[in-house]
C-alpha cells in the first residue's frame, strides 16, 4: 500500500506542476506597432476587479512598421513594461507616451487596425 502512496503522491506533483500559470514575457520579436499613445479609455470589468483599456496608437514615422494606427485592447494579461524590463501599471499609462505593442492573436484589418495586446513597452 505504501508503494502506491508513494506513485499517487509523484502522480499529484506532477500534475499540479503542469497546472502553473507560464510566467509573462516580453516577446523577442519586432514589435506589431511602434508609435505614440493619441487616445486611451479605461474601463472596469463588471466585478469591478480587472481594468481594461483600449488605446489608440499612431505609428511614428521612419519606421519599418507597416501599421499606421491602432486600436489596442489591454487587459489583465497583457504585460507592460518599461524599457529596463520593470512592471508599469495600467493606471500609468497616458497619452503622448511612446509605446511598442506585440499583438495577441487575430487583428481586425480595418482602419485604424484593432487587435488584442499581448505586451506592451513603453519607452518614455
Amino acid at each position: 500500500m505504501k508503494k502506491y502512496a508513494g506513485l499517487l503522491y509523484l502522480f499529484v506533483a506532477l500534475l499540479f506542476s503542469c497546472q502553473r500559470e507560464t510566467p509573462k514575457r516580453m516577446p523577442d520579436t519586432l514589435p506589431d506597432i511602434r508609435g505614440n499613445i493619441t487616445n486611451l479609455k479605461k474601463t472596469t470589468t463588471k466585478k469591478g476587479e480587472n481594468s481594461v483599456a483600449v488605446v489608440m496608437v499612431q505609428s511614428v514615422e521612419g519606421n519599418d512598421i507597416q501599421i499606421p494606427r491602432a486600436s489596442i485592447r489591454i487587459d489583465q494579461h497583457t504585460l507592460i513594461e518599461n524599457q529596463s524590463g520593470g512592471t508599469v501599471k495600467l493606471e500609468h499609462l497616458r497619452e503622448g507616451q511612446q509605446v511598442e505593442a506585440w499583438f495577441s492573436g487575430p487583428t481586425k484589418e480595418s482602419d485604424p487596425v484593432q487587435a488584442q495586446a499581448l505586451a506592451i513597452r513603453v519607452n518614455e
